[in-house]
């Protein structure tokens, strides 16, 4: 599972997008909060501002079993909905692994601001 939070592109993207079909596996792309905005830009060519529009969004992408009626059933509202919920759902569920090198660093630091308040009280 991989997420990218506020995504910029200057091509509207598709709401889900099925790539890397292998062995009866892909990857499930899901664009969610899709706004169009407009940004200047300095154009070094011209020499002159220009105005772009770009589009900024969130992508979720899921590595699952291939299906033959996978697009069909992510090309409905309900069955996109289905997965984006549970592509949120996993990202919620993620364990975020933290090395023991850092985890020890965090917890010195603790002791060190702990020693210091209780000394300076």
């Amino acid at each position: 599972m991989q997420v990218n939070f506020q995504v910029e592109s200057d091509q509207k993207p598709n709401k889900y997008m099925i790539e890397n079909i292998l062995n009866n596996e892909c990857d499930i792309i899901l664009n969610d909060n899709i706004t169009k905005t407009e940004k200047t830009e300095y154009n070094s060519e011209t020499g002159k501002e220009e105005i772009k529009t770009i589009y900024k969004f969130d992508s979720y992408r899921l590595h699952n079993i291939y299906r033959d009626n996978l697009d069909e059933e992510l090309s409905t509202t309900k069955g996109f909905k289905i997965w984006l919920n549970f592509a949120k759902k996993q990202y919620a569920e993620q364990i975020v692994e933290i090395p023991d090198s850092e985890r020890i660093a965090v917890l010195e630091q603790a002791i060190i601001d702990i020693g210091e308040v209780i000394g300076n009280g």
